[in-house]
């Protein structure tokens, strides 16, 4: 009851602020499953995730066997300002990439958070929000929030993320700082320290499904919506008590730290399913599969997988490449990745992706008109043609801010300055100028009449 109570005072306290960030003009992107909304200005990060949302659709419903009715909705925040207006524990909490409003079905996504992520922890935010919004609606809002966590953080793949998770848990079992299920579900807990909440509630889901699989986690779901607590329901699903069921999970979280969360319940280590993987894009995952079945016996068809697997790591670490040195203003750079980008993704036949990276080709030619026109204005500003060097300045600023390059706008709006000084300081010299003339030709009149009197 007190948990239930705090959530509605949450949810009552963010309605204004919710309120005003509905007063953004939105636009729409639609797919299948999902309508993409984003403002002005976001246009290539709403076909980027639109180029992808309806795959995680399919992959994360197929995983729950639950299908919420679309269309869903997945809105891009293109500044934090706007995204905290929304969810106020961004302006506390640094890690804060994404949320899902499960009443409303919604995904929110920071896109300022998602810099330098990897392609694939990109699709895990999408993955992660979109596994609340069901398990909402398989337990009807009662799954509490560790075991929400939990479920969603195990519907991920393979990313670095991951690796800095078990990190943290390793050190919390070494400085004996797990915290008991009880303690762990206790209103606050989960998020009052999530660099311990997190990886612990993936570890217990992560336990519960490689003991009895997917099924029954759902069951338990669904128990949850009639038991009055997870013990209850744990028990009702697994058919022994919480207690056992946590000394279980004890007794094998070395092991599982130890590597043994890599194993991914659905994932086998046949040719098929690293095939699967891969034609969902789903490379670490199929890379990781692929090396441990050649591991067990050596396979030229797996060998083959495992190549095309790595490229696949290679390709989207080129496209991160990309999009980090878009962020920086650094277009030489980005060209120089993108084009590797797309020698990869062609040779995977991944036109989604080649799409995007079109886009991205489309911003690189705008940054270095941009640049170029930054030259033409300097040297415009050499040859005293001011006006033409003020007009390639306002239009490479604009080109800037239609980017979102910062420092480029700022080098531009520097370098206007520097002209409306110097236009400032001819002005005045030209005034002065304009002052003597006048005084000098006043001057010589008065002399000329004086000279022009009778004696």
């Amino acid at each position: 009851m007190m948990r239930r109570l705090w959530i509605i005072v949450l949810a009552l306290a963010l309605l204004p602020a919710a309120a005003r960030a509905q007063d953004q003009q939105w636009q729409e992107r639609t797919t299948t499953y999902m309508a993409v909304l984003y403002p002005a200005g976001s246009e290539v990060e709403a076909e980027r995730y639109a180029a992808f949302v309806d795959r995680i659709y399919d992959e994360v419903t197929g995983e729950l066997v639950y299908k919420p009715a679309p269309p869903l909705t997945l809105r891009i925040y293109p500044t934090m300002e706007l995204y905290q207006r929304i969810n106020p524990l961004a302006r506390t909490n640094e890690g804060v990439v994404a949320h899902a409003h499960t009443g409303r079905r919604e995904i929110s996504i920071a896109l300022p958070q998602t810099s330098g992520l990897s392609e694939e922890e990109i699709r895990n935010n999408v993955r992660h929000e979109l596994t609340h919004i069901i398990a909402a609606e398989l337990s009807d809002g009662q799954l509490s929030v560790m075991w929400q966590e939990g479920i969603a953080q195990s519907m991920e793949q393979s990313a670095p993320q991951l690796e800095i998770k078990v990190s943290l848990l390793q050190q919390a079992v070494d400085s004996g700082a797990l915290a008991s299920w009880r303690q762990l579900d206790a209103p606050g807990v989960m998020y009052g320290n999530p660099a311990l909440g997190y990886p612990q509630s993936w570890s217990m889901v992560s336990f519960l499904l490689q003991r009895d699989g997917m099924p029954a986690f759902i069951q338990f779901m669904q128990a949850t919506r009639t038991s009055g607590g997870y013990r209850t329901a744990l028990q009702q699903s697994y058919g022994v008590s919480a207690d056992d069921l946590e000394r279980e999970w004890r007794a094998q979280l070395d092991g599982w730290l130890a590597g043994g969360w890599r194993v991914q319940p659905g994932l086998g280590i046949d040719p098929a399913s690293i095939q699967a993987a891969l034609d969902s894009g789903r490379y670490p995952e199929a890379l990781t599969a692929a090396e441990a079945a050649l591991l067990a016996a050596p396979d030229p068809a797996l060998e083959t997988l495992r190549d095309l697997a790595a490229q696949g790591v290679e390709a989207d670490a080129a496209l991160l490449a990309t999009r980090t040195a878009l962020g920086e203003g650094d277009y030489a750079e980005a060209a120089s990745q993108s084009a590797a980008a797309r020698r990869l993704y062609a040779s995977l036949e991944r036109a989604d992706v080649l799409a995007l990276i079109d886009e991205y080709d489309s911003r690189v030619r705008d940054g270095q008109q941009a640049y170029a026109l930054l030259g033409l204005a300097r040297a415009d500003m050499g040859s005293l043609r001011l006006s033409a060097a003020r007009s390639s300045l306002e239009d490479a600023a604009l080109i800037f801010a239609r980017l979102g390059d910062q420092r480029g706008r700022a080098a531009a709006e520097d370098i206007l300055d520097t002209l409306n000084r110097r236009i400032r300081i001819a002005a005045a010299v030209l005034l002065a100028l304009v002052v003597l003339g006048l005084a000098w030709n006043i001057d010589r009149r008065r002399a000329a009449r004086r000279r022009a009197l009778p004696f």
